[in-house]
């Protein structure tokens, strides 16, 4: 099986997925991939902010093949650290309203929202 095929049917399927595999949710790409490839080890660049996978000596994450400077992710605390990274605790998204074209916020816990003309939106 080859990584990038399985990364790009992942990143295509919606638009917003890359964004959320990036902003926060890169340790749990992580472990999708470590799903399918059993040999997938998990590293972090220097900053401690993005988590990539390497399989067979290559660095992946949402965006596909990936360059740079990468540590192995094996302290406990690090650990801990990216498994709390959430896309939605810390970002959120937005969509346009048919009707006026104000942007107004998703929640996934909401079914609809209604935006500045007082029109429902189903989402």
């Amino acid at each position: 099986m080859n990584p990038i095929n399985i990364i790009t049917r992942i990143r295509e399927s919606d638009p917003y997925i890359e964004m959320i595999y990036l902003y926060g949710g890169c340790y749990k790409f992580h472990e999708i991939l470590k799903g399918i490839f059993l040999e997938a080890e998990p590293y972090i660049n220097e900053e401690k902010n993005h988590v990539v996978t390497k399989i067979d000596g290559n660095y992946y994450d949402i965006t596909g093949h990936v360059k740079g400077e990468y540590q192995p992710l094996t302290s406990e605390r690090d650990i801990r650290l990216c498994e709390s990274w959430s896309f939605s605790k810390d970002y959120f998204l937005t969509k346009e309203c048919t009707y006026c074209e104000e942007p107004f916020l998703i929640s996934v816990e909401l079914q609809e929202r209604e935006c500045y003309s007082g029109e429902n939106q189903n989402i």
